[in-house]
């Protein structure tokens, strides 16, 4: 097999576990969402909450998605890679919400655009998350 054709394969692979991170977060599954990283993986998520390691990620997002993003949908509208060996990937994708935007203490409005940059690696042939930094657009006034 080909460099190129390893890299076209790899490519849908990441691709394929960036959608899923958008079904998991539709539908709710906070577990399958933390299925997709690596055990020790890390999170920035958007309103710059550090958490660390597939547990957190699992509670965390189980306890937001039933409440202030209950409401919530997430589309990834592009999703770019760049791969720094042929086992690690950089990941970049923007995405869209609708639905429930407020922050858990209803204080603000989250961004419901914005762009998430993940490391991936591949590990016994899967490809998993290990970093992953969400970041959400902020209209600049003309």
């Amino acid at each position: 097999m080909s460099t190129t054709e390893t890299s076209a394969k790899d490519e849908a692979a990441i691709k394929a576990k960036i959608a899923k991170f958008a079904e998991a977060w539709n539908a709710k599954d906070a577990k399958h969402l933390a299925s997709l990283f690596a055990e020790d993986a890390d999170f920035v998520d958007v309103i710059g909450h550090w958490l660390k390691g597939r547990t957190e990620i699992e509670q965390v997002h189980a306890q937001a998605l039933a409440s202030f993003l209950s409401d919530n949908h997430i589309t990834i509208t592009d999703t770019q890679i760049k791969f720094l060996t042929p086992d690690v990937a950089v990941v970049h994708s923007t995405w869209e919400t609708t639905g429930g935007h407020k922050s858990p203490d209803g204080v603000f409005q989250i961004q419901d655009t914005g762009v998430l940059t993940a490391v991936t690696t591949r590990k016994e042939n899967t490809w998993q998350i290990i970093a992953f930094q969400n970041t959400g657009t902020v209209p600049i006034p003309d």
